[in-house]
């Protein structure tokens, strides 16, 4: 695939993702986000000091993913042929981070969230622009015959980190940035079940973006061979 289509593709993903983060971020320092909830063990309240925003925007899994893919979209652009193992595996936790957003924002999230104006713009940009944004970037421009076993198992590590994190906050605040992990709530057993279910779902996720991945190396593959 040639340098200018990846540019072209990656451009608009990370454009998308950073409009959402920017909007986001400024109205959260302005404390002009929409509180999130009224329930006291949930993150995203307003009327909270400077630094108790800013930690809860960027504790938020939705958050973490769109920065992730912004930062691997700016990098395509600048670099269209990156490949060490590195960005490897961040651009996968990107892919699968970002999926998993759109997803449980989907199925799990959108029925709860009631925004206007720019918070719903930025909602919009960060739960279901920028998930199609790279998905069809990948699926549309590459890259391709990255996705291993091994990559995948690496690709955990961030998500992982978020989860551990979010935990040992939870603990010192006693609150939590979603429903299904607020232990304030439900106990630590049944956040952990959800974990481990969710957890299960992301394995799955991957291994069904592997078989994609192959199936897209052999039809490119295929398809050079009858035009050569």
């Amino acid at each position: 695939m040639s340098a200018a289509r990846y540019r072209w593709a990656y451009s608009i993903t990370c454009g998308v993702a950073s409009l959402g983060l920017a909007i986001g971020f400024s109205m959260v320092l302005r404390d002009t986000y929409p509180s999130l909830s009224t329930e006291p063990s949930l993150l995203g309240s307003s009327g909270q000091p400077l630094i108790n925003r800013v930690v809860d925007y960027l504790s938020f899994f939705t958050i973490w993913s769109n920065i992730v893919v912004a930062i691997v979209a700016g990098y395509f652009v600048y670099q269209p042929r990156a490949a060490s193992p590195r960005f490897q595996t961040i651009w996968l936790s990107a892919l699968l981070m970002i999926s998993v957003t759109g997803l449980i924002y989907h199925f799990a999230l959108a029925d709860l969230v009631d925004t206007q104006g720019a918070a719903a713009v930025s909602n919009a940009c960060n739960h279901i622009l920028t998930p199609l944004a790279f998905v069809l970037a990948w699926l549309i421009v590459g890259p391709r015959g990255w996705i291993s076993l091994k990559l995948i198992m690496a690709s955990f590590i961030l998500p992982l980190s978020w989860i551990l994190l979010t935990l040992i906050r939870g603990a010192i605040v006693d609150a939590y940035p979603y429903p299904f992990v607020n232990v304030v709530k439900l106990g630590y057993g049944p956040v952990l079940m959800n974990l481990v279910v969710i957890l299960l779902a992301c394995c799955v996720l991957a291994l069904l973006l592997w078989g994609v991945d192959k199936a897209m190396v052999f039809l490119t593959t295929r398809r050079e061979r009858i035009k050569g």
